[in-house]
């Protein structure tokens, strides 16, 4: 093959390659309304229960205690004034897994330093997008949460 052949070949992949990029970022889109789809599952908004008398959620019953459900990417918090949050667990900068720390009543990312307050907003960047908050609800001993 000569060198023009392989750099053309090249080239040519490199283009497909690039056209098939494109196609896969082409989405259709309701133009909002409804509920927002689970991170994890995109066609199914999130809604589960959780039994924080059970370990590993059990950590739920302590102010400042945190638990994070990679099955929904949903962390859920305990506050310093005991109220139970959760929001999504991925930065919003590049889906590092958040933490909560308890002793500052923040989302922080040990990714890129990003901090979040409870309600989801940017406190610092780098991010700039605020995180999807989530509704809870207490009953008993099972806290659903929901869209």
């Amino acid at each position: 093959m000569e060198r023009k052949d392989f750099i053309e070949q090249v080239g040519m992949s490199g283009a497909a390659l690039l056209v098939m990029g494109c196609f896969g970022s082409c989405t259709k889109s309701d133009g909002g309304g409804g509920s927002s789809p689970n991170p994890s599952n995109p066609t199914k908004p999130v809604d589960f229960t959780i039994n924080i008398s059970n370990s590993p959620f059990n950590v739920l019953q302590n102010n400042g205690g945190f638990y994070v459900d990679t099955a929904n990417n949903v962390i859920i918090a305990k506050t310093t004034s005991g109220m139970l949050i959760a929001v999504s667990s991925l930065c919003t900068h590049q889906s590092v897994t958040l933490e909560f720390q308890g002793n500052n009543n923040r989302f922080y990312c040990p990714g890129h330093g990003s901090n979040f307050n409870t309600a989801g907003t940017v406190l610092n960047g780098p991010a700039t997008a605020p995180l999807k908050s989530f509704k809870t609800a207490l009953s008993g001993s099972l806290l659903r949460i929901y869209e």
